[in-house]
């Protein structure tokens, strides 16, 4: 599915329709209908939901501030009630904003008890803290919480930007009765919008109305979406970009038109928009401009004599960064400070450690770009127009001895070409004024080889030794699970298999040894693990160690979202068995292979009688592409389940006469 039959692409200064007459739902706030405090349910929802939305409300307008600048002023109303315990933390609210370019205020909360009365909250329950270096956050807590009670607040916030007004979402993981945006937009303001869900809403409004702004009155353009009854999103495994696919409303400013005057654009297009960013201080001119880099580069240059090949200097410079500044575990795609402060602080957001390495390779004439990100479940990123609030975090497309590379400081333990997971949203902005696109981003396959040799004894405890290899993003998982290991059951591989058998024992482990601290980790390791059980005469053994794909995957009738594995994998097993003494085989699972139909998903399944009381078992899961659409799930679910169970297959053995 396209991303155009996601999002509705609406230009609010030419748009007057009014497409579904319907009245609006108003409520007063602290005023509760007593139907409202008896509802013990979600009505036409899940009756097992711990919390209904009765009432969300997002207001927008527009507004002047004392020196006659464009400001927004957004109001929210929201009223949910708790249907069981499990939704008590939503009694818990918490509001961030930037304290540089809005406020809070006009706080009000107040809970609805079931057996009649409310209680307010006062002033002094809004608690203001400090969040991170740029935000503040006001919490407060409603008390009394028991099952039925209704929680109730409004807040307005103020913002000197008119950008981007709020990203509103009207449905929730819980059921929402009623869910509405409405906005009023001065006709010199034109934006672009992007709705998802119109032709399932209860009202989709827009009209022209007079309304003042900074005195003078002028015509707006007033919007009103509204949907009802919507039951909660739900959970599917392997999915990306989640909120894609609920209905939502999500604007950027194109363009402001004030009377007398030429258009001025904003951002009119992606040659235009990519050629302002270069020039911003905190973007393009930090690693063009050499003096912004200069004092690590004089650290940098001695390490790179004698280098003659760009793989080779690249190598350098990507470990240094990575071995040399820390990431502070936030996502930036711009950098607060230059190159050089990066350095001296040896740590920054990824933007900054980006960007303090493109200046770098651009140091050691690497030709290299910056490629702009929008995250995993943040949103599959919008090609169509140059959104730029859409971006989370930057890399770098560089171009090494001809051949093009994905370079995304940050972890030691992550080589050149493998950007870390939270960035596979498979397409990425090249923001190259020269040439800006978008491009796939492309991963090579992680490949996890497993080499087992079992012997069973005859009450199924299985003496195993395992000799693996991981690579690509096994190998950084690997690597990382290491570091942060406390106990030897937290060792790669061995987690995997205690999960599924929660009585395995590790008996000991090794890790070859190696200047690498990147690329493939290949690890030993022996096992005690009780792989069968022993009924009359027969010994059921299941010798899989460890689950390949989540039995999720084969759980649902229809899926909602696509299937998305984020990169392409192989996971091979190979395992011989040696029987028990006394024991032999009486029945084998059949071998076979399946192929999907486009050829990206193989599995090959095989188990021989070696007919020397051994047992041969060789399993490979092959998935080439990284999205399947809700269209092909029907057929992938057979092959899901195939796969789900060959790998609960059972081995029986019975005991010789």
């Amino acid at each position: 599915m396209s991303k155009l039959q996601f999002f509705t692409l609406l230009f609010l200064c030419v748009l007057v329709t009014s497409v579904a007459a319907q009245d609006p739902v108003k409520i007063k706030f602290g005023k509760i209908t007593p139907e409202d405090r008896a509802l013990m349910t979600a009505p036409g929802a899940d009756s097992t939901a711990e919390a209904y939305v009765l009432y969300d409300a997002l207001e927008v307008r527009f507004l002047q501030d004392g020196d006659g600048r464009p400001a927004l002023k957004e109001y929210r109303h929201r009223r949910i009630k708790l249907l069981t315990e499990e939704g008590f933390s939503r009694a818990d609210v918490q509001l961030v904003f930037n304290p540089k370019y809005s406020r809070i205020y006009s706080m009000n909360a107040v809970i609805h008890f079931p057996d009649g009365g409310s209680k307010k909250l006062s002033n002094k329950d809004f608690i203001r803290e400090r969040y991170d270096d740029n935000r503040d956050i006001i919490k407060f807590t409603f008390p009394g919480v028991r099952v039925g009670a209704v929680i109730e607040y409004t807040y307005s916030e103020n913002s000197e930007s008119i950008l981007v007004p709020s990203r509103y979402f009207f449905q929730e993981d819980i059921p929402v009765r009623y869910a509405e945006y409405h906005s009023t937009i001065p006709y010199v303001f034109n934006y672009v919008s992007l709705a998802n869900g119109s032709s399932d809403y209860h009202i989709n409004q827009s009209n022209t109305v007079n309304l003042n702004y900074g005195g003078v009155n002028m015509r707006h353009i007033d919007l009103l979406w509204a949907f009802k009854d919507l039951p909660a999103y739900t959970e599917q495994p392997y999915v990306n970009n989640f909120s894609d696919y609920i209905p939502q409303v999500r604007m950027q400013l194109q363009s402001v038109s004030y009377p007398g005057q030429s258009t001025q654009e904003i951002f009119s297009d992606w040659q235009k928009t990519t050629e302002e960013i270069d020039e911003w201080s905190d973007f393009g001119k930090s690693y063009r401009i050499k003096s912004n880099s200069n004092k690590v580069w004089k650290e940098m240059e001695p390490l790179l004599a004698g280098l003659s090949t760009e793989e080779e200097k690249a190598k350098v410079l990507y470990e240094f960064v990575a071995s040399k500044i820390g990431w502070d575990g936030k996502y930036r795609w711009r950098s607060d400070n230059t190159p050089n402060k990066v350095f001296d602080a040896a740590s920054g957001s990824s933007g900054e450690v980006s960007l303090l390495l493109l200046a770098l390779l651009r140091q050691a004439e690497i030709e290299s770009q910056p490629l702009l990100i929008s995250l995993r479940d943040g949103g599959a990123p919008l090609e169509i127009y140059p959104l730029l609030t859409q971006f989370d975090h930057v890399m770098i497309l560089a171009t090494i001895d001809g051949k093009q590379v994905v370079l995304d400081p940050g972890s030691v333990h992550r080589p050149m070409g493998l950007p870390r997971v939270n960035a596979l949203n498979h397409r990425g902005f090249v923001a190259d004024p020269q040439n800006p696109r978008w491009i796939d981003v492309g991963v090579p396959t992680a490949s996890k080889i497993v080499m087992a040799n079992m012997v069973l004894d005859e009450n199924g405890m299985a003496e195993v030794d395992i000799q693996s290899r991981l690579s690509s993003y096994y190998g950084f998982n690997g690597r990382q699970q290491l570091d942060e290991m406390v106990e030897d059951n937290e060792l790669p591989l061995a987690e995997e298999i205690i999960k599924v058998y929660p009585e395995a024992e590790i008996v000991s482990h090794e890790i070859p040894e190696s200047d690498e601290v990147s690329g493939p980790l290949t690890l030993n390791m022996k096992l005690r693990v009780p792989v069968g059980e022993g009924i009359d005469d027969y010994l059921y053994v299941q010798p899989f160690l460890f689950t390949f794909i989540d039995k999720g995957l084969a759980d649902v009738d229809q899926r909602l979202y696509p299937v998305d594995f984020a990169y392409p994998r192989q996971e091979r097993y190979i395992a011989n068995i040696t029987l028990p003494e006394g024991y032999v085989l009486d029945e084998l699972p059949e071998s076979q292979r399946i192929t999907s139909e486009d050829g990206t998903i193989v599995c090959t399944f095989a188990m021989d009688d070696r007919g020397d009381n051994s047992i041969a078992l060789n399993f490979t899961v092959t998935i080439g592409k990284t999205v399947y659409a809700p269209s092909e799930y029907l057929a992938l679910k057979q092959i899901f389940k195939m796969i789900i169970d060959f790998q609960e297959s059972t081995i029986v053995l019975k005991r010789s006469k």
